[in-house]
This record gives structure tokens, sequence and C-alpha cells, in this order.
């Protein structure tokens, strides 16, 4: 126990007391009333009131004299106070034993400890406090198990070392010395005294409690406990043993009855007599004792032998199983009784004849139906169950007659009052009456709100959050099915594969909650359109799948699609403007173009990409030659993403030149794929699928990467200055922040941005017209030039190019093309000319093939050209010589 810090005051002091002396006058206990520590008790029982501590003081003649002499050398020996403690604590961890005791990670705590008694040994104040630390000091030495001849070391070694000490620093002053020395023995054996009187009590009062422990605890055990000698006579007993034997509580203060006369059983006997001779446990001796006041009782003892004041005895420990056993009798005769109990609270309960009858039922069973318990007795189970449910119940009531099974569980529906029908989970047992008549207890507990939760889970898992319709796992199933009933049937059934066309134009210039609405509406136009047997499924985004059943031939499903297109074309308000929806069609028929669900979706899906390059808005049966391009398709995907790990990408770059002078100004590059020993690709062939899979992104950096690289190299070889083109894809420019990477490419390669253009499509800038003026703002502000490609073939303003921040309007090839002998690519390309001049912007003419293309639009002004009738599209190595041979 740790001494409490709350100031008890040991021995009271008046006002003229010297509070480094310890009073001589007897003022009664240490102890002031009120709560007491465990120091303080051990003071009390000690007797250490102030008479016993000056009859100390006296014998040991501790004076004022002694204890001024200690603080005359207080001063001298406090310097020395951290070199005892080190001392000190290394002499005690010399020995094993101690360092074991005072346990690792002690050393500063002791250091510690010592230095503060070494200071106080000497300081002269020995007032309540200090007394009070001796006695908890010896304790707590008690307590942890030191030998009192550690502790005695331990003050030997302080006296020691003190004098050696005071020796040294009173050198030449004997008389002040031999003071010293004699006051510091007094108050060392004073406080030897206290520790080792509170040591040798503490050990005694512990082991006092601990037989007061033992005792409370034998006393108040629920068995009962004798004490038997080596001759097997009883030494002691405790009440419960007493009382299980009615003997007075004072018999054993009498005599010391034998064994076999105070519990008369000879299997006892035999059993406590082998356990002394061999010291081996016996447990479960049953003994039956009769005659008593409240009938017979049956005791189960355990016998142990134990060794004391070096003889054996025996511990008989009884415990009392009367009640247990006539519980367990008393419990299998009301088990009847109680499976018979009806519990109001939760669940229904009815009892019912063999025949069916309802002979007996409680309020939460008349609940649940809707009847009253009068209604309910007139009544027979059959009539109460759900038709469907009928027949599996007989079967069961069946097998519970014939004994096959003794009780079953099962949901099923039951028929409420007002002919709704209610989910029940029932559990059902066959018991037998006091004639022996067979009966059947039935337990009922109402689930129709776990049902209805369950139902709504499935159709969550099931069906499409948006729409309601079903989704692609439960299309899948119907799929299935469908496919089943066909093959049995020699029908056939159509799956079709639905796109919805320019739905992202609707959810970009509309928001998602207009494309939302669109969506449910395009759900409701085609689940309207079909049979009610067929499925219309979503299949995520604006993806439908349509299962047409039990089909007679190709023409059946022809006519589905034509009318649901015509249902989806026509007019629908969103966001206040007039949309007129519209779709792509692919159908796979079973079993023409596959046998299973994943082949007909994968084949429809194909089918679909037919429709949609077509235009939109048309359906497309599946062909063999759509699974090729499929497969082609899937090949090319594959390849084109080893491309950038094999670094099959290359770049071309074709000249654009200065139509007044002829001179090379600048360069577009152009990509190009050279796969491993196989021929070119045409950009023809794998742009369009770049673009399709998102590998446009990272293949659009490789080439801004190397084109800026490129110009870079020519500048660094002392070429003349040229300007590079780079196209940016719709996905670079829309699906990242492009100007973040353009800025970051820049600054790695060096390139100066003002030799960059980056040319940008009319149809992606109206796209999103007010992130594209955004975008290009912070391109210019790098001095990065931007260019409008292919101008004429989208759907822009004037005021929208007035919005942008544009340096070019390249010229769409498909407008030079012809413009010597169509007239109207004439005026069309001469007005964009005129167009771009009032803009103050520059114009290139791309696809320029002939002289007389070159002319007409050297007529016109047209600033720049770029073309067949200058160049074709050619190496890095070309280019170089073409711009050494004109700076030459």
């Amino acid at each position: 126990m740790t001494y409490s810090s709350r100031k008890h005051p040991i021995i009271p002091q008046a006002a003229h007391d010297h509070p480094a002396t310890i009073p001589s006058r007897t003022c009664g206990s240490l102890i002031v009333s009120g709560p007491a520590d465990f120091v303080d008790d051990l003071a009390r029982e000690i007797g250490l009131d102030h008479d016993e501590v000056a009859e100390r003081k006296a014998f040991l003649e501790l004076t004022d004299a002694d204890i001024d002499a200690l603080r005359d050398v207080h001063a001298l020996l406090e310097c020395h106070r951290d070199a005892f403690s080190d001392r000190f604590y290394a002499h005690l961890m010399s020995f094993p034993k101690l360092r074991a005791m005072l346990g690792d990670g002690a050393e500063a705590r002791l250091r510690h400890v010592q230095a503060l008694y070494f200071s106080s040994l000497t300081a002269g104040h020995y007032d309540e406090d200090y007394i009070r630390e001796r006695l908890r000091v010896g304790a707590t030495h008690q307590r942890i198990g030191l030998d009192q001849k550690w502790y005695i070391g331990a003050y030997r070694k302080y006296v020691s070392e003190l004098a050696g000490m005071l020796r040294r620093r009173l050198q030449g002053q004997p008389e002040r010395y031999h003071a010293a020395m004699d006051a510091v023995q007094k108050i060392v054996a004073f406080d030897m005294g206290l520790a080792l009187d509170t040591y040798s009590h503490a050990s005694q009062r512990s082991s006092l409690q601990n037989q007061n422990y033992l005792e409370q605890v034998i006393g108040a055990m629920p068995a009962g406990l004798v004490v038997v000698d080596a001759g097997l006579r009883a030494r002691s007993m405790n009440r419960m043993m007493a009382s299980l034997l009615e003997l007075p509580d004072d018999l054993l203060l009498e005599q010391e009855p034998a064994l076999a006369d105070l519990i008369p059983s000879p299997e006892l006997a035999n059993r406590a007599a082998e356990a002394l001779a061999s010291g081996a446990p016996h447990d479960n001796v049953l003994v039956t004792l009769d005659a008593r006041a409240d009938g017979v009782r049956y005791v189960d003892f355990n016998i142990r032998r134990t060794r004391k004041d070096g003889s054996y005895m025996l511990l008989l420990i009884g415990q009392d199983i009367t009640f247990r056993r006539k519980a367990r009798m008393r419990l299998q005769e009301s088990e009847e009784f109680f499976r018979l109990t009806f519990n109001q609270a939760a669940v229904g309960i009815a009892l019912l004849g063999g025949d069916g009858r309802v002979l007996r039922t409680n309020s939460k069973m008349s609940q649940i139906l809707g009847y009253s318990e009068i209604e309910l007795l007139q009544r027979f189970f059959q009539q109460l169950t759900c038709a469907d449910d009928l027949p599996d119940e007989l079967a069961l009531i069946k097998r519970l007659k014939a004994g096959e099974i003794s009780d079953y569980q099962r949901e099923k529906r039951l028929i409420r009052r007002d002919g709704a029908r209610v989910w029940v989970s029932v559990n059902v047992s066959s018991m037998r009456d006091v004639n022996g008549n067979q009966r059947f207890i039935c337990v009922i507990k109402d689930i129709q709100r776990q049902k209805q939760a369950e139902e709504a889970l499935l159709r969550l898992a099931n069906h499409d959050a948006l729409t309601g319709l079903p989704n692609r796992v439960l299309m899948q199933d119907r799929l299935g099915q469908a496919i089943m009933h066909a093959h049995r049937a020699g029908r056939q059934v159509a799956v079709m594969f639905i796109d919805l066309d320019r739905f992202k134009h609707v959810n970009d210039s509309l928001g998602h909650d207009a494309g939302d609405a669109l969506i449910v509406e395009i759900a409701r136009r085609l689940s309207g359109s079909l049979r009610e047997s067929d499925t219309v499924a979503r299949q995520g985004g604006d993806e439908f799948v349509v299962v047409l059943p039990d089909l007679a031939g190709q023409e059946d499903a022809a006519k589905v699609a034509r009318k649901l297109l015509d249902n989806l074309f026509q007019p629908l308000a969103l966001c206040g403007q007039e949309v007129f929806p519209s779709g792509s069609i692919g159908i796979a028929m079973y079993p023409r173009d596959g046998l299973d669900a994943a082949t007909l979706l994968k084949n429809a899906d194909s089918a679909m990409y037919g429709s949609k390059g077509q235009g939109g808005n048309h359906y497309s049966f599946y062909t063999a030659e759509m699974g090729e391009q499929a497969s082609l398709h899937l090949r090319m995907e594959g390849a084109l993403q080893r491309a950038l790990q094999r670094d099959e990408f290359l770049l071309h770059y074709q000249p654009v030149v200065e139509i007044g002078s002829g001179r090379v100004t600048g360069v577009e590059a152009l990509l190009r794929w050279q796969p491993q020993d196989r021929p070119m690709v045409s950009p023809a062939e794998f742009i369009p699928l770049a673009e399709e899979t998102g590998l446009i992104v990272p293949i659009g950096d490789w080439v801004l990467a190397t084109a800026m690289r490129q110009q870079v190299a020519w500048r660094s070889a002392g070429l003349p200055p040229v300007r590079i083109s780079v196209n940016l894809s719709a996905r670079q420019f829309l699906g990242q922040d492009v100007a973040q990477r353009v800025a970051a490419l820049l600054d790695e390669t060096g390139c100066d941005p003002a030799s960059l253009t980056l040319e940008i499509t009319e149809s992606v800038l109206m796209e999103n017209p007010a992130a594209a003026t955004e975008t290009m703002g912070r391109l210019a502000a790098m001095g990065v030039q931007l260019a409008i490609d292919d101008f004429g073939t989208g759907y822009s303003s004037l005021a929208s190019l007035k919005r942008f921040p544009i340096h070019s309007l390249k010229i769409d090839r498909s407008f030079v093309m012809d413009l010597t002998q169509d007239a109207d690519d004439a005026a069309i390309v001469n007005a964009v000319i005129a167009l771009a001049h009032s803009m103050k912007l520059n114009v290139i003419a791309e696809g320029v093939e002939t002289s007389e293309q070159l002319a007409f639009l050297q007529r016109h002004g047209c600033d720049q050209m770029q073309g067949y009738c200058f160049s074709r599209p050619v190496e890095a190595q070309k280019i170089a010589a073409m711009l050494a041979g004109a700076a030459a």
C-alpha cells in the first residue's frame, strides 16, 4: 500500500515548538481522528504515541544538541549527496537477490529516493512527516519481501559512508566530528527502530489478515467444509457443513468426533482413508443423509489431503445437490406443461387437433390474422392457409402424424380475415394430451415486413434504379430461359442491342438531369412497344437490350425493330427544347447467330455498330462479316496497346508553305504506325479506334512530346526557324487539363512556345464552348498559337470565332479538292479567306494537290498552303535537308 499524501498530524505541535525537534511531552495517540490510511493504522497498532516517541528518544539520548550537531554538518555532507547515492546504489545492485527484488528500470527512482533520505537524515526536520515516512519504508520493505538482513546492512552502509565523509571534512576538528557521529548514530538507530517495528508488525498484520480472509471465505462458502486429522477425527468445520449435518455450532469445542460418527457413510470413510494414505484426491463421493427434518439430502464430497504442523490432514468439501436433483425431477414432470405455455409477447400460438381444428389460440394470433379468438376456434388450419402452400403443409402434417418427424419449420402464407395474404414463419410440434390424443402446437411469427424488405432488395438487385427496368442480371436470366424454351419448341429468339444516337450531346448541352429524363422516357416508350412476354432491360448509360422470345423468324424481329424506331423518333420536350430521340439497333437471332446469351449479346452489339455506321436511326441484323470486323477491331486494339511500349509510332512532317514567297514556314506533325514485321497501318484505320478506346490520350501525349523535341533538335542544328503544328484530339482537349500538360512538356523539352501551333477541330470547340475558351486562353497566354482545323465542316458561328483566342483557320481539304470545278466550293473558300482576313487571322489551305488549285488560292489572297502540290508528309531528316537547302 502506498502512503497517502494527505496531512494527518502524527504529533500536534504547539506554536512555540521548534519544527526540527521531536516534542517530549505526552499528547495522547499519534493518530488523529478521521479517515486513517494503512501507515496510520500500523502506528496505532504498534502503540507509537507521543509517550512512546519520547521514551525512544530518551533511551537513545537524542537531544536538541544532537539535532544542532546534525544541522551543523548538513551543508558539508549535502555536496556529497549524489556521489553517495551512486555508491549506495552500486552496492545494492551488486547483490543479485536485491537486484531481482528492486526490479529492472529502478535505478533513477532508487537514486532519487536515496538522495532524499541522505538529505533528510541530517536536515534536522524530524517532524510528523519524517516519522510517517520511516513507517512507510518499513511497511513497503515488508510488502516486497525484503529480509531484515538487507535492511540492517543498508543502515550499516549509511553509517559507514557518513563516518568516512565526516572524517575527511572535519579533519582536525575531533570534537565536532565526534558530536556529529554520535548524533548520526542516534538518528539512524531511531529510524531503524521505527522501520523495523513497522516491518515486523506489518508482517504479523498481513498474516492475521490472510488468516481472517481465509476464515471469511471458508465461512461464506456455499459448500460445507470439515477438516479431519490423521486419526480421521473432525477438528473443525464451517457453518455450512454444520447446517448440512444439523449439528450445533459449538460441537467441536466440546469434543472431536470421529468422521464415521459425524457422517455415517462407509463409502466416505473408505475414500477418506485412501486419500490420507496415498494423497490422491477423491471427487464426487455421493453421501445420502437420512432422517433429516426436511427429508433426504444428497451431498457430493471432494476429498483433498494437506499438511499442517507436520501432520497430514484431510479437507472434505461437501456440496448439497439435493435441490439440483429435485429440480431435475420437477423439470421432467413439467416439460409437457411448459411446451403448452403460450407466450403472449412476441408470437402467435395455436393448439390444433389431429384434424386441424383450432382448439386454443392466443391474442397475438388474432392480431396477425384479424380474427377474434372465438372466430378462430370455429376454423380449421386448412381454411387459414393459402391454397398454393396447402399441399406442402398437408404433406408435413402427414409425416408428423406418422412419427417420421417430431417437428418442422417453414415459411408460408396465411389468409387474413380481410382476404389479404400475410407471410409467417411457422414452427409446428406434435404432442399427446392426457388422453393420448395427438395434438399440434403451432408457433407463428409475422414476417410480412421482412418479406417485403427482401422483395425490395431483390428488386433493387435485379432492376435499374433510374428506369425500373430489368438490369443486366435479370435480362440475362430471362434470355437464358427464352433460349431453353426456343430450343424445346423449335422457335427463335431475337436479341436487340439499342444505343441512343447523340445522347452525349443532350447531356453536355442540357445537363445530366435532362439526360436522365430522356433515359426514363425512352424506357417508357420501349416498354410500351413490346409484348408482355418480351423483356426490355437497361444495359447501362444510354444502352438498352430487348429480348423477343418465341419468334417464328427474322421478319418478326424486323417488324418490332421498325416499330421501336418509329416510337422512339417522336418529339420530346426537354428543358424547353424539342428533341427527337433516335437509336441504333443491332439484332442477333437464336439459333442462327449464337447458342448462348453471351454470344447473342456480343453479336447484337456488333450489329448495332453497323447501324451506327449508317448514320443512326437504323437497325441491322448480325452477319458473319460483322463478327470478323469485331475480331479485327479487337486485335487492332490489342496491337495499339502494345505499340507505345514497342516504340512502333513515328512522326512524318508535311511542310506548310507561304504562298507568296514559296518559303517553308512550318510543318504539321502527322502520326504514323509501323508495326514490327508488318506493313504500315493507315491513320484512317487506327486513329478512330484510338479515339474510341481512349488510347488517343497517351498516344497524343507522345506526339506532342516528340514533335517538341524535334523542333528543338532542328533549332539546335542551326536550321532556319520553323513552326511545328500538332493536332489535339477531342479526348485530349476535353478529357484532361491539356494546358497544364502542354506547359509541363514545354518545360521538359525546352521547346519555344512561340514555335508551337496546336490545332483543334471546329466540332470539338463547339461541344463545350465555355470550357474551350478558358483552356485556349491559358494556352495562348503561354505564347502557343492556336488554329481551327477542318474549318467549314462544323457549326461554329462568327460570334463563337470571335470569342476564341485563335491565330489561324485551316480550310478543310473537302472544299479545296474541287474548287476549280465546283463554283460552290470556290465561293466557300473565297468567303473563308475573306472572313479570316477581316478577323486578322492567318488562312491555311489543306490538301492542295494541283497548280490550278494553288493559283486560285494565290489569286484570292490565301496566306499558306500544304499538300502534295509541294510535298507529301516526309521524315524529319528530309525536312532538315529541305530547310538547309532553303537557307543556302
